[in-house]
C-alpha cells in the first residue's frame, strides 16, 4: 500500500486526498471547499478510505477483523467488507459459525448479520437454530440474513415464523419467503392478504413477495 503522504501526492487518489486533510485536522465542510466537491462525496471519501486503510492495519486474524467490523457502523462494515479477499472472508465465515453459540446476545446478532453478508451455505442450519428463540431482533436478522443467502432449506422454518405475533418479525419472513422464492409459501401468503385485520405494510410486504415467487399481480 502506497504511504499516505503529501510527499506521494501524485500515487494518491482523490479520496486519499480528501483523507489525508482529514488526517490533518480540517473537517468536512473545509475540506468540500477546498477541493470544490459535494459534503457527502467528502464524507463517503473519508470512510471509505479509514475502511481502506483500516483493512491493511487488520493483517489475517479473524478475530481481529471481526471486533474492528462490530466497532463500526452498518455502511463501514459493508464497505470494509468489500475489500476483503476470499481468504479473509472464509476465516471470518469460519470464526463466526465457530463462535456463534458462545457470544453475548449483541455479539450473535452480528455475527447472524455477518454470515448473511458472506452469503454463508454452511450458516444455513445454525441460523434456523436462531430462529426457534424467543428473541424478535435475532429472528428479524435471521430471517435477513436466510434471504441474502438465498436459503431454500430454510423454507418451512420461515413459513413457521409467519405465526409469530410481531408484526416486524412476521414481515421480514415474508420478505425472506418472497427472496427464496418459496412455492410452499404462496397458500399462506394469500391467507395474509385476505386477513381484513392484518396492518398494511405487513400486506403489502406479502403482494411483493407474492410476485417475487409466481411474478404476477395479487389483489387485496
Amino acid at each position: 500500500m502506497k504511504n499516505l503522504s503529501w510527499e506521494n501526492i501524485d500515487l494518491l487518489s482523490d479520496a486519499d486526498i480528501s483523507y489525508l486533510l482529514y488526517k490533518e485536522g480540517k473537517g468536512i465542510n473545509t475540506i468540500s471547499k477546498i477541493r470544490g466537491i459535494e459534503k457527502n462525496t467528502v464524507e463517503r471519501q473519508i470512510i471509505e478510505c479509514r475502511i481502506k486503510y483500516r483493512t491493511h492495519e487488520l493483517g489475517d486474524n479473524p478475530e481481529k477483523i471481526i471486533n474492528s467490523l462490530f466497532k463500526c457502523n452498518r455502511k463501514e462494515r459493508v464497505i470494509l467488507l468489500e475489500e476483503l479477499d476470499d481468504k479473509k472472508k472464509k476465516a471470518l465465515e469460519n470464526y463466526a459459525i465457530d463462535n456463534l453459540f458462545s457470544v453475548n446476545r449483541d455479539e450473535c446478532l452480528f455475527l447472524i448479520w455477518l454470515l448473511g453478508e458472506l452469503k454463508s451455505k454452511r450458516a444455513i442450519q445454525p441460523i434456523m437454530a436462531f430462529l426457534k428463540c424467543t428473541d424478535g431482533n435475532i429472528k428479524r436478522i435471521c430471517c435477513s440474513s436466510l434471504a441474502k443467502i438465498e436459503a431454500q432449506e430454510a423454507e418451512d422454518a420461515l413459513i413457521f415464523v409467519l405465526n409469530d405475533k410481531r408484526p416486524q418479525v412476521k414481515q421480514y419472513a415474508i420478505k425472506a419467503l418472497g427472496r427464496i422464492k418459496s412455492k410452499k409459501a404462496i397458500k399462506y401468503l394469500q391467507g395474509i392478504l385476505k386477513d381484513k385485520n392484518e396492518k398494511e405494510y405487513i400486506i403489502r410486504a406479502a403482494e411483493i413477495a407474492l410476485k417475487e415467487i409466481e411474478g404476477s399481480k395479487y389483489d387485496v
